[in-house]
């Protein structure tokens, strides 16, 4: 069964504009994935580099705190 594509204007489109059409936007959305995951792993890549899991500042006991405030 064949049925006729429009475009946004309610045009006709015709088989081979819908060809290049479809593959146009299979090649775009390929780069966009492309992009989107590339960015991810960036991102990820960053974080794991530039903020360590271990936190920067040693946690003192109370005690010591206390002795501290004493003095």
């Amino acid at each position: 069964m064949l049925t006729e594509k429009f475009d946004a204007y309610g045009e006709v489109l015709p088989d081979a504009a819908r060809e290049s059409l479809r593959t146009t936007s299979a090649v775009l959305g390929h780069i966009g994935q492309f992009a989107f995951w590339l960015l991810v792993v960036v991102i990820i890549s960053a974080r794991i580099i530039c903020y360590p899991a271990t936190p920067a500042f040693d946690v003192g006991s109370a005690m010591a705190l206390k002795q501290t405030a004493a003095r």
